[in-house]
């Protein structure tokens, strides 16, 4: 039933939990492909506050952004291989979190997506709508949000 479940991650307590419940959904259904997505949204040096104080190499906000991206998946993918999930594949991507993902799901071909009902939004996304919840109104897949 189910192959490829996208599972966007964004190290927030319920994104961790919609994790161990896709890994255990990739079990049951044949060690069904998980892959791990965690967007971060593009900051310039205008919208950060810069210190007086900076180390030789600074990195840009996106550098750091990405590199937290980056971890969470590789934190995730070690998580999903230890559980048992042979097919694992992790993924940091710039971009808006809802459309980003359900560009993802689509250009990859995912049968669902399991997510956290509750991320690590700011206050644009209590004012204008959860991710999760835009992401299971835009999706063309099943969404399954775990709380």
């Amino acid at each position: 039933m189910f192959d490829t479940i996208l599972v966007p991650v964004d190290g927030s307590p319920s994104s961790f939990r919609a994790l161990d419940f896709a890994i255990d959904l990739s079990l049951r259904f044949e060690n069904a492909c998980l892959k791990l997505l965690c967007i971060y949204r593009h900051h310039s040096p205008m919208e950060s506050t810069l210190s007086m104080v900076r180390p030789l190499h600074p990195s840009t906000p996106d550098d750091a952004l990405k590199q937290y991206a980056k971890d969470i998946v590789a934190e995730c993918k070690q998580r999903a291989e230890a559980a048992g999930v042979q097919r694992v594949e992790g993924y940091a991507k710039r971009g808006q979190p809802s459309r980003a993902i359900v560009g993802f799901c689509k250009e990859h071909g995912c049968d669902v997506i399991v997510m956290g009902a509750r991320g690590s939004g700011d206050l644009e996304d209590f004012l204008l709508g959860s991710v999760s919840h835009k992401v299971s109104g835009l999706s063309p897949v099943t969404c399954i949000l775990v709380k």
